[in-house]
């Protein structure tokens, strides 16, 4: 009587795959493939042989490959210094931003703090109204951070949206955990470094990635609070090339062949441009999707 019963696996029926799945997958593809030709076309460009390019370009993948774009690029004299910048700008914006973020959405996830409430809702005001450009600069000016590294960073050191998303990560803690702590005498910078942000590393992450990219591909804030040349990030560089009518601004090592099509510099660029971001996201990817929704479900 047991070997005539049907089992579970036996009753569901198999998954049959219809033509609105294959419609759907033919959607995907075709947007993928959208996303992602302008930067494999880019990549292409850089790589493909100058008198190739000089002579039309090409119409899928080129002759063959060589780096003389990217050597060019290399021996200009901006590029080194507007890599310096932009990395420095982007490593203490970031370690400044999760600073804060973190320290700040662990006092807001206190519901027992004397006035958190009236916090909160001052800090949301600041979501939907700001001082405005001139108002800011002003104020970037009386600090004295005008044509200084400090401007690209410090005005903008904490979004708001991202200080509420930690915010509710840390309130899904429970509160057993910090009870505990504090009755073994452990007080409440310990408690952030013991437990908030050891569980943290998702949340953490996600905001890493979030405010890198952000100061990496800043352009509008030193464009308006920097003046020396020097002091240009990477984004900016970019763009005056794209202005300037020449293939690459500033001086640049002299040689006896000519130097690359124009077209083939900036796409070099770009590539160099993007592509830290690029590998750094592969390994963050993992604590992204579960770090935002955890953050952003719970409260």
């Amino acid at each position: 009587m047991m070997d005539q019963q049907p089992t579970l696996a036996n009753k569901s029926p198999a998954m049959k795959i219809g033509w609105g799945d294959y419609v759907n997958l033919g959607l995907i593809i075709l947007i993928c493939v959208t996303m992602l030709y302008p930067f494999l076309y880019l990549l292409l460009l850089s790589l493909a042989p100058i008198e190739q390019v000089a002579q039309g370009g090409f119409l899928v993948i080129p002759k063959y490959i060589e780096l003389e774009s990217y050597r060019y690029v290399l021996r200009a004299s901006g590029i080194g210094k507007a890599y310096a910048v932009t990395i420095t700008v982007t490593f203490l914006g970031t370690l400044l931003s999760l600073t804060l973020t973190s320290l700040g959405a662990y006092v807001l996830a206190n519901r027992r703090l004397p006035g958190v409430d009236v916090l909160n809702v001052f800090l949301i005001i600041t979501m939907i109204f700001n001082g405005g450009m001139i108002p800011t600069y002003l104020v970037v000016k009386s600090l004295g951070m005008i044509d200084t590294l400090f401007a690209m960073f410090i005005p903008n050191a904490m979004n708001t949206f991202w200080l509420f998303v930690m915010r509710n990560f840390v309130r899904s803690i429970p509160d057993t955990l910090f009870e505990s702590a504090r009755l073994d005498g452990c007080g409440e910078f310990g408690i952030f470094t013991r437990i908030v942000l050891p569980v943290s590393g998702a949340i953490l992450a996600s905001l890493t990635l979030f405010y890198g990219v952000g100061f990496w591909n800043q352009y509008f804030i030193p464009l308006m609070y920097i003046n020396s040349t020097p002091k240009q990030p990477l984004q900016v560089l970019i763009r005056s090339m794209y202005q300037s009518t020449t293939s690459m601004t500033g001086s640049v090592v002299m040689s006896d062949t000519l130097p690359p099509p124009v077209e083939s510099i900036r796409a070099a660029t770009i590539i160099l441009a993007t592509a830290p971001i690029l590998t750094v996201y592969p390994f963050l990817q993992k604590y992204f999707t579960k770090g935002i929704m955890v953050g952003a479900i719970k409260g």
